[in-house]
């Protein structure tokens, strides 16, 4: 038969072949049998795929582990026999060989006619070599690691693993228990690890700022090798005790390392449960979003690269995803597990397994909690943890009666969370009630008590608080936009065309965020939209093409742009953001101060700047400011930096933000208009009615239709708009006079074209100048009033 190429890889079904290729007709076959017939005697017979040269298949990362998919690997111009029962390969290539020397004909008697080998089914036919092979391997254990290939281990259940070399010398060790003893004793892992850790670079790792923080030489090594060589203050003041096994709330300003805060020391306890033998997960980390879930699976699988612990020992149980791929990898016995709430429920209360599975967990993370205990948001967590409660093993002594607990968030204090629109403030209505308690001790029992009673500590917890003084990371730089609702796009297009860079807009309706993303993709400002209506995919494909016009951005000082609702605003650790944008207030303290730490993350400088119109400044914003401003002055508000503002560059945008209006505008109707045609085609095919005139409809929906099909725009007045849009785009923006609405400069001579040429690509006469220069600068600054009533 002609070779095609055979694809190998670790799947959920106990299926280790597939087989890919053409029928005589050139189409893709879709028989679920493969013929095999007998070749030539020239041909090389291979009993063991390990010893093939395959070759790893590139699959975005988008795409996660292609449905099941884990380590796909090809090869061609081999074919494959069943001789005997067990499943062997055929080739004339010597190249595909791992080993050079020969198989001779007679070893192997090949039987003549022809063989089918059936691959959807879960026939161990094509596994019985594997179990061979598993023997074999105790003989020739080392001849996979001769080939200069990363070893492959085949488990019990018949899955493969690709691992790294520390990871393999565990193998060895659990799979050949005879050769070191009939237990895996604590002697057995002193031997095993005297020798992985000689493959670590002991001389080169150098962290004296860690040397107060008991750490294992594996954890050392993924400091260095990631380049955190201090410990931030939250990291410095929780990870000993943590590893004590407090409990611990930690409150600490966004970007601070509050990941590793709490991943350090779960990975620091899995390792010494991994040499144990312990098989109940060490530790699970809940989030409140699927988004922040990825990014913490990310982060703590980089660090643990080195780590002898198994591939999946880091596992993210979010929505939006495949939860049968989830299933599969809890039966691997992973070391961490990431959760949503919401997954997390189904699967338990889907199967008992797994829910006696997670209640064994020695750690439980809280992470962004002060949201995850949020009214409306706590009933999901609340019934997983009254499930696991009542799973928990309580006759094991490996599993203590309760689980350690750590809590981390950024805001936890109840003044956040109050509606900025209220008429009286939170922390109002508490200074009215309370005594003369210092108001960060009367923060911190209200704090305790809050978490105490919904989430059941051991005890009293520690409570750390590395930045009492400060809700905002110190190097964000706050700015004031002042304009009315109706000029909000005008001041964003304005802001984007000055200062491009990575900027992160802030919207707090789902519809704002799909109508401002074809506005500024028409103004020629290459934007992604993130909301929590969009599935899981298209969320991460959104992150990841963000990321792409970042890094784009920054060769030709162009703009890149997220509009987002506030399902980016906590956690994500998205690198280099200059600019945050609200284009709308945030409805609380609490979600400013985490949208605003999306810049200025590790030790970098960010601007936030709000759109605000004047009645939201006498109000709303006169409470945020009093919320947020510094401990030291309790009694007054921080003054806003006000944004500078050239009134000729204004005019001049004005006329291309009315126009890409229009066909944002017109965009968003058709596709709204589109979605409700085919849900009342198929809402009539279900009601057997052939006119849904027949079955009458709500006034305010036939309003609502016609209100958007008089935005609906023909493809004859879309070609114009579009056209005359263009040709003023072509035409760079002209600086004139200087004349600024805020008075925000006094100055303009250093904004002026100099020698060295560095000018805005979208606006003559302007340097290059990035938005923090500006404010650092000359500009003024504001004061919220409060309004009178």
């Amino acid at each position: 038969m002609g070779s095609d190429k055979i694809m190998k890889a670790t799947i959920g079904h106990n299926k280790q072949l597939k087989r890919k290729g053409k029928n005589s007709a050139g189409e893709q076959s879709k028989s679920k049998k493969v013929k095999i017939s007998k070749d030539d005697s020239s041909k090389q017979v291979i009993s063991s795929a390990d010893k093939l040269k395959w070759k790893p298949v590139e699959i975005p990362h988008t795409l996660g582990d292609y449905e099941g998919f884990y380590g796909l690997e090809e090869i061609d111009a081999v074919d494959v026999e069943i001789i005997n029962g067990q499943t062997h390969f055929l080739t004339a290539d010597k190249s595909k060989v791992l080993d050079k020397e020969h198989v001779k004909a007679q070893e192997d008697i090949i039987p003549e006619g022809d063989f089918e080998v059936d691959l959807s089914d879960d026939d161990k036919t094509l596994w019985e070599h594997e179990d061979a092979e598993e023997t074999a391997g105790k003989k020739n254990k080392n001849d996979a690691n001769h080939s200069g290939k990363k070893p492959m281990i085949v488990e019990g259940d018949g899955k493969i693993k690709t691992v790294g070399k520390m990871q393999n010398k565990m193998h060895e060790v659990k799979s050949n228990p005879d050769s070191v003893g009939s237990k895996l004793d604590d002697k057995v892992f002193s031997e095993v690890d005297s020798e992985i850790l000689s493959d670590l670079p002991k001389d080169n790792v150098d962290l004296p700022e860690w040397k107060d923080v008991p750490l294992s030489l594996f954890s050392q090594n993924a400091l260095l090798h990631l380049d955190f060589k201090q410990p931030t203050d939250i990291q410095k003041a929780c990870i000993p005790p943590s590893l004590e096994g407090k409990d611990i709330i930690g409150k600490a300003m966004t970007g601070s390392g509050k990941t590793l805060a709490y991943g350090i020391p779960i990975l620091e306890k899995a390792l010494k449960q991994d040499k144990a033998g312990v098989q109940h997960p060490t530790g699970m980390i809940f989030a409140p979003t699927r988004e922040l879930a990825t990014q913490v699976t990310k982060h703590l699988s980089r660090f643990v690269r080195d780590f002898p612990l198994s591939e999946h020992s880091i596992v993210s149980l979010t929505g939006g995803l495949s939860i049968q791929k989830q299933e599969r990898l809890l039966k691997s016995n992973p070391r961490v597990l990431v959760c949503t709430a919401g997954r997390c429920l189904e699967l338990i209360e889907k199967s008992d397994s797994v829910a006696k599975q997670l209640s064994s967990s020695d750690i439980m993370v809280y992470d962004e909690a002060d949201r995850l205990v949020e009214d409306g948001h706590f009933d999901e967590l609340e019934k997983v943890l009254e499930i696991l409660r009542a799973q928990r093993p309580k006759e094991d002594p490996l599993i203590p009666k309760k689980w350690q607990t750590l809590v981390f968030s950024a805001t936890l204090s109840k003044d956040l969370f109050g509606k900025l629109d209220k008429a009286k403030s939170m922390a109002q209505r508490r200074r009215t009630h309370s005594g003369k308690l210092d108001p960060y001790e009367e923060e911190r029992m209200e704090v305790m008590h809050l978490l105490g009673w919904k989430l059941r500590f051991r005890g009293e917890p520690l409570y750390v608080d590395v930045n009492p003084k400060s809700m905002l990371a110190t190097k964000i730089t706050e700015a004031l936009l002042p304009c009315t609702p109706l000029e909000r796009d005008l001041m964003l297009y304005y802001f984007l065309s000055l200062f491009p860079g990575n900027t992160l807009v802030f919207a707090n309706s789902i519809d704002a965020v799909k109508r401002l993303k074809p506005l500024l993709n028409y103004l020629h400002i290459p934007a992604v939209a993130l909301h929590s209506s969009m599935i899981q995919r298209q969320r991460l494909k959104s992150l990841e093409r963000f990321e792409q016009n970042c890094k784009q951005a920054a060769k030709g000082h162009k703009a890149s742009v997220l509009i987002a609702s506030d399902v980016a605003a906590r956690g994500l650790d998205i690198p280099n953001i200059q600019h945050v944008v609200h284009y709308h207030l945030p409805r609380t303290a609490d979600t400013y101060i985490h949208r605003s730490g999306r810049t200025a993350r590790a030790g970098k400088e960010g601007v936030s700047i709000i759109l605000c119109s004047p009645k939201e400044a006498s109000g709303p914003l006169h409470k945020l400011r009093k919320i947020v401003s510094s401990k030291k002055n309790a009694g007054s508000v921080a003054e806003l930096k006000l944004f500078p503002v050239d009134s000729d560059i204004l005019k001049q945008l004005k006329s291309r933000i009315e126009i890409a209006a229009k066909l944002a505008q017109g965009d968003v109707a058709d596709s709204s208009l589109n979605k409700e045609k085919n849900w009342v085609e198929k809402a009539a095919e279900d009601l057997g009615v052939e006119d849904w005139d027949d079955v009458g409809e709500d006034d305010f929906l036939k309003r609502d239709r016609k209100r958007k099909t008089g935005k609906h725009l023909n493809k004859r007045s879309k070609k114009i708009l579009k056209a005359e849009l263009n040709e003023l785009l072509a035409n760079p923006v002209k600086k004139g006079r200087a004349s600024y609405i805020t008075n925000g400069l006094n100055s303009i001579a250093d904004m002026l074209l100099r020698s060295d040429g560095k000018s805005n690509n979208g606006v003559m006469s302007y340097l290059q100048k990035d938005a923090l220069s500006v404010l650092n600068g000359k500009s003024k600054t504001f004061k919220t009033k409060r309004r009178r009533n």
